[in-house]
């Protein structure tokens, strides 16, 4: 989900800027609206007492000097002149009204150009023809703004800014909100294509509402879900096939095998038969044991690894399992009498605490151990059964004094090479036989431990954690 509110802020990151360029493009378009209009549409102090009337009420005396009578005073006093000028041909002032000590009494056509448009000596000015080539100079105070021979009064400007300022804010929220209610609308589409995909990240089904602007996402997860349904069916039916396939070869292998072992029994205690034949016919039946074994265990590691085997849990107690399981083998004749077995538990075990566990799985874990070190020292030697109790569980350590455990099936081992009970005793690739120490692990990690080697193979570690 995490991924889906990602989307969902870089989405109203980009619609907040698509607001501030829409909002600048407003402000942009109304600033040219207001300048557009103040140049078509003349001021309105322009409109009814301008420039024009003023000429026309300013007299030339007989002298040659001019006049300017109240109506024409009053008229400059109400659109806020500051001052007024006549200039005549040459660029002498031929006549004034209020004009300020700073500004000159000759201007060349050059300064008069300048002044036209701006300002003259920080005025605001606006100019208009007069007759027979004379030009009258309008003054405002330096407060006020003067564009283009228009006037503009700084109130108006000011006004008409905060204006601009109520349209920025309003635009803005407004946009604003319409992308927040945007981006809602789009989570609530993005949100089912998240539980989607957590869905089939977790191995779940997914089936969505092909519907929305989010359609084809939909589409292609639900496509997704359907083919790894199919796939996750074709796999537990291989598997299942697999595993039944194995259990039957299984169960067809044990009754030839019942019949040899029978057979090879009844020939060690024939007493006409020679030693060397009582001999062989003892290896026929201990190898028909082998073959057995090798045989469960393929089948019990084809159902750990499909997760086919139940376990049976139970409570017992480490020391006790122990000590029946040595005997067992010992009994049944599993060690041979040139390996000589120690068992060692600690005071932990001794306590008689129990823990909880499969016991049938657990057993066929320990003989595995214990039959890897007859297995891998034909010699015999000596064989050393631990039971440890750690902060983690309860472990198991078989040590031998022999060769160890060879580091090729240690790193088989290791690497879950083989994990899918295809591994056999030195087979054409020369790979070595490592079905039993893998039992061994499977039966550890479903209990919630694992298995380890130390002193290069000479100790194998399994620790089995409390359920």
């Amino acid at each position: 989900m995490k991924s889906i509110f990602k989307i969902c802020r870089r989405y109203v990151v980009s619609a907040c800027l698509l607001v501030a360029v829409v909002v600048l493009i407003n402000v942009g378009v109304l600033v040219t609206w207001l300048i557009v209009s103040y140049i078509n549409e003349p001021r309105e102090h322009i409109r009814q007492g301008g420039m024009e009337l003023v000429a026309q009420e300013l007299c030339r005396r007989e002298d040659g000097s001019f006049f300017l009578g109240e109506a024409g005073i009053g008229r400059l006093q109400e659109n806020g002149c500051e001052f007024a000028l006549l200039l005549d041909a040459s660029g002498d002032v031929a006549w004034d009204w209020q004009k300020p000590e700073e500004i000159a009494g000759h201007f060349s056509a050059g300064e008069i150009a300048a002044f036209s448009k701006w300002y003259l000596e920080g005025y605001p000015v606006v100019v208009w023809r007069y007759e027979d080539g004379g030009l009258l100079v309008f003054g405002y105070p330096k407060e006020s703004i003067v564009r283009y021979n228009l006037a503009y009064e700084m109130s108006d400007l000011e006004r008409g800014f905060g204006y601009v300022g109520v349209f920025f804010v309003c635009n803005a929220a407004l946009i604003f909100g319409m992308a927040l209610v945007s981006g809602y609308r789009f989570y609530r589409q993005l949100k089912p294509v998240g539980t989607g995909i957590d869905a089939l990240a977790e191995g779940r089904p997914a089936k969505l509402k092909e519907q929305g602007i989010t359609q084809y996402l939909r589409v292609k997860i639900n496509q997704a879900s359907r083919l790894l349904e199919q796939q996750k069916k074709e796999l537990r039916q291989r598997d299942t096939a697999r595993t039944e396939w194995i259990a039957g070869v299984s169960h067809d292998i044990r009754t030839p095998l019942s019949l040899i072992v029978g057979d090879a029994d009844a020939l060690e205690q024939d007493e006409s038969l020679s030693d060397a034949a009582k001999k062989r016919a003892e290896r026929i039946r201990s190898q028909s044991f082998v073959i057995s074994r090798l045989v469960e265990d393929l089948n019990l590691t084809s159902k750990l690894s499909y997760h086919m085997q139940p376990l049976r849990m139970e409570r017992y107690i480490p020391a006790e399992w122990m000590r029946r399981t040595v005997a067992e083998m010992l009994n049944n004749g599993e060690i041979p009498e040139e390996y000589e077995l120690e068992l060692q538990l600690d005071e932990g075990l001794e306590s008689g605490e129990a823990f909880e566990g499969d016991t049938g799985l657990l057993t066929r874990a320990l003989r595995n151990l214990i039959g890897n070190s007859v297995r891998h020292n034909p010699q015999g030697c000596r064989i050393s059964l631990s039971g440890i109790r750690t902060e983690e569980g309860f472990c198991v350590c078989v040590e031998d004094s022999g060769s160890g455990v060879p580091e090729a099936v240690r790193r088989i081992v290791e690497e879950d090479a083989g994990a899918d009970g295809t591994a056999y005793e030195k087979n054409a690739d020369g790979r070595p036989h490592v079905m039993g120490l893998f039992v061994v692990k499977q039966i550890a990690c479903a209990h919630g431990g694992r298995l380890w080697f130390e002193k290069d193979g000479q100790q194998v570690w399994m620790i089995l954690c409390e359920k």
